[in-house]
């Protein structure tokens, strides 16, 4: 029963010290500058707050930037659908296809069923003159129902328009 109510001590003095910003041993004086302050308790970024910026690089065109920050989302989280997805889709726009169509088969490998990883696969094919599986990719998005359906086909269609013969 002391024993106990030792342990009950102890462990609320450690919360008290914990909540009142101590760090119970590391000899800082509390100061932001050397770490232990209010400000040293910001959260290291998540995967998904990576992924955010990578999105808003996305936005801008800034093809680059927005593929080393979902490269380091998965780092952070190597089952992220999404940022396999964005990966291929920049990773396309800066001119590798084949790297690209590695991330969309790996965003459709953790999440089968991912309609922007679909759409953008069948673009990646139109890109690589493959206008048989880009058609194989708007025939899973129709059947699925999906509203990519349609964005694929005015990619394929513009495709077909473009390499039409004279």
């Amino acid at each position: 029963m002391k024993r106990t109510l030792i342990i009950l001590l102890c462990l609320g003095a450690a919360a008290a010290a914990f909540a009142s910003g101590s760090s119970g041993g590391s000899g800082g004086s509390g100061s932001a500058a050397n770490g232990t302050g209010a400000n040293a308790m910001k959260a290291m970024p998540t995967a998904l707050d990576v992924y955010n910026q990578g999105y808003a690089a996305w936005k801008q065109e800034n093809w680059a930037d927005a593929a080393r920050y979902f490269q380091s989302a998965i780092s952070m989280k190597s089952d992220y659908a999404e940022a396999y997805n964005m990966l291929g889709y920049c990773t396309r726009k800066l001119g590798n296809v084949k790297a690209a169509m590695a991330d969309y088969d790996k965003a459709l490998q953790l999440k089968p069923n991912f309609p922007e990883a679909r759409e953008y696969y069948g673009e990646a094919y139109l890109q690589m003159g493959n206008l048989a599986r880009a058609v194989q990719q708007y025939v899973m998005l129709e059947k699925a129902g999906s509203k990519n359906a349609s964005e694929l086909l005015d990619a394929i269609s513009d495709y077909v328009n473009k390499n039409a013969p004279g």
